[in-house]
């Protein structure tokens, strides 16, 4: 402005702002009078505001001035239609336009800093002038108010220009639900109207805008007949994932926001608005999605799930046809492979639940679960090997030995193929290591449970075919070039926890169990034939693995020696197919054990094998003869080409760490009894 202009503007709009509240004010003019000049002054003060920036501060200062005056009286009620939509406009008209400038460039360059930035913009429009004057106004909305309002709000959240309008609208609605619930009736087209915008709002690519919707969805939630809510659920919610079938990151953005508003609409509402249909389809979905590998997606149905379900053993038995349909369909019509994933995690602990629950009723029986694990199966089937498959696989087994468990001489009425034995088997040998991996582990327990074993030569055969995988690869990395001098390094065998590592233990695991499954006499269709030249092959490999295994895996070897020895011993079973040398590289493992210095971990349990095999008369021999062939063949050898062996068993005892040997007393005491007794 002028200089000129600047000093008479400030007395001129000093004057014109006592004098409007003066003409508005009922303790000076006459209430007829008042109500003639808010009719000629409101529209004005509204038509300044967005025409005229400059004249936005004073404008606001005098609708404020207005409202605070009119407080207790229905002078504004005339005019609440026609100022909240402006004031809604205005929180984001008046915000300054550099906000969204930056708005763009922080969210290209970091998608948190960008989602933060939106948020402070949020909260600052909710402490803005515009919005404390909306909050003002909310005492004179009446039900016709709130009739006239209902069109124009749904408008400006469908098409609102400006995530700060549409939190706006939807803050707006949840303060009239609260404050003023006699203006919206229960059931009107009002409730029924904005519950439909509101659900809608849930798919708005702002998070504030989201969040702010699932709230104002749980308010009208309560304001609408059961039969509304559940057909408006189904419809506009539920459904509506089918729109984002081929993208990972608009899905869960709008499961995020889904799972906010059916929590704050649980939360609200008792059961006498909550149709049990409803609520199913709801308990179903929560515990599909609270196994999302998406962590926000996680927490928010597994606070969902916790709000409709105290137990998860009572929500599953409660829900369980409901949760099965909703697993199925995710493998039949989901193309989202992080969705067939997710869900046979839940899959997983479905079946775990199953199996706490079921106690007197097989889930074989049930028809969902049958349903369930024949949707499961036909996924496993069709789909291509990808990262993750074994979850698939490894959710096939678990749901198979839930339902076709059986006890030993318990008859089976299905085959392996009907259980899917010979399906989970091929994912053995397909896939990346860690995948192989996590199949064996569920191959060995889903024939556990089912009792359905295969012969010892493929037992056998099971642990070759991953042996000969992992020494391909070991080949592959020693094959690469490296610097002169330069060792391959241990990304295989010899590397603790390494999936090369996992897979030779559950397959080693699985022969392991596969001999405990034989019995001197056959008791029962599930029981194996007695082993003859197995017992030397499995010795053989796990003697191998041991050679070149790390800590964890020398650990696990020695525990299955324990198992397979034990087993033997308790049934009688003969060790004359081992040789005294075989038996005494055995020993010599056991020995090389007891001594490792890296951890007592691997010393106790080598120490509690040899002490079980001392206890043992039949073994016992075998022990010593073992060491005896050791210490012979350590005398025939030349110094050059000697290779570590067992030595003597006093020498042996001595060479324990004295820490060990307190640990162990009692096994050491057993071994030194054989020294007495030889």
């Amino acid at each position: 402005m002028e200089e000129r202009i600047q000093a008479v503007v400030k007395p001129f709009v000093r004057m014109m702002k006592n004098l409007t509240l003066r003409l508005c004010d009922v303790k000076v003019t006459a209430r007829k009078d008042v109500q003639t000049a808010m009719g000629e002054i409101v529209p004005l003060l509204l038509r300044f505001c967005e025409q005229y920036k400059h004249a936005q501060p004073v404008c606001f200062d005098l609708m404020r001035e207005l409202i605070k005056g009119a407080t207790g009286s229905p002078l504004l009620e005339p005019h609440v239609q026609n100022l909240v939509p402006p004031l809604l406009v205005s929180l984001s008209m008046m915000e300054n336009d550099a906000l969204q400038y930056y708005q763009f460039h922080i969210s290209a360059a970091s998608e948190e800093k960008g989602k933060e930035l939106e948020a402070a913009r949020i909260s600052n429009s909710r402490d803005s002038e515009s919005m404390k004057l909306i909050k003002q106004l909310i005492p004179f909305i009446s039900k016709e108010v709130a009739d006239a309002l209902a069109p124009r709000t749904r408008d400006l959240l469908q098409r609102g220009v400006g995530a700060n309008t549409r939190v706006g609208v939807c803050d707006f609605w949840v303060a009239v639900c609260a404050e003023r619930p006699s203006s919206v009736e229960t059931g009107g087209s009002v409730a029924a109207n904005m519950l439909r915008s509101t659900a809608g709002a849930l798919l708005d690519p702002s998070r504030e805008v989201r969040s702010a919707a699932a709230s104002c969805f749980a308010s009208f939630a309560r304001r609408n007949p059961p039969q509304e809510l559940t057909k408006v659920v189904f419809e506009k919610l539920l459904r509506q994932e089918q729109e984002f079938r081929t993208d990972d990151t608009q899905r869960n953005s709008y499961r995020i926001s889904l799972a906010r508003a059916l929590w704050e609409v649980c939360r609200r509402c008792d059961d006498s608005i909550l149709e049990s249909e409803l609520k199913s389809a709801i308990a179903a979905k929560a515990f599909t999605l609270r196994w999302s590998t998406d962590a926000e997606v996680k927490t928010g149905w597994e606070a969902l799930w916790g709000e409709l379900c105290p137990t998860t053993v009572g929500g599953v038995q409660r829900y369980r046809r409901e949760i099965c349909a909703e697993l199925a369909d995710a493998f039949a019509e989901s193309v989202s492979r992080a969705d067939k994933v997710s869900a046979a995690k839940a899959v997983s602990g479905f079946a775990a639940q199953l199996e706490k629950a079921d106690q007197q009723q097989r889930s074989a029986e049930d028809n969902a679960v049958c349903s369930l694990l024949a949707s499961l199966k036909a996924a496993v089937q069709t789909l291509p090997t990808f990262d993750g498959s074994g979850s698939l696989v490894r959710a096939l087994a678990d749901l198979a030995a839930v339902c076709y468990r059986r006890k030993r001489g318990e008859e089976l009425s299905v085959n392996e193929d009907v259980v899917g034995i010979p399906l989970i088997q091929s994912f053995c040998s397909k896939g990346p290591l860690a995948e192989r991996a996590a199949v064996a582990q569920a191959y060995l327990e889903v024939i556990t449970a089912t009792r359905l074993w295969p012969p010892l030569a493929d037992a056998n055969k099971h642990y070759s075919d991953a042996a000969r995988f992992v020494d391909q690869l070991q080949e592959e990395v020693e094959k690469e070039e490296r610097e002169p001098g330069q060792t391959a390094p241990k990304m295989h065998r010899g590397k603790g926890s390494s999936p090369a590592e996992e897979l030779l233990t559950s397959t080693l695991d699985f022969w392991a169990t596969a001999l405990q499954q034989c019995r001197r006499e056959i008791e029962d269709e599930g029981d194996l034939e007695p082993p003859e030249g197995d017992l030397v092959a499995f010795t053989g490999a796990s003697l191998a693995e041991f050679k070149t295994g790390s800590l964890t895996l020398r650990l696990a070897i020695i525990r299955l020696w324990k198992h397979v020895f034990k087993h033997f011993a308790q049934e009688q079973l003969p060790l004359s197919s081992l040789s005294d040398e075989h038996f005494g590289r055995v020993m010599w493992a056991i020995q090389d054990a007891s001594w490792d210095s890296r951890s007592e971990r691997l010393r106790r349990p080598a120490l509690e094998l040899a002490a079980s095999m001392a206890e043992d008369g039949q073994q016992a021999k075998a022990l010593l003869r073992g060491i005896q062939a050791e210490v012979s063949q350590a005398s025939a050898e030349t110094a050059g080409a000697a290779a570590a062996r067992a030595v003597p068993l006093a020498e042996w005892l001595e060479r324990i760490d004295s820490a060990t040997a307190e640990q162990c007393s009692r096994e050491v005491l057993a071994l030194r009894s054989l020294i007495s007794s030889g």
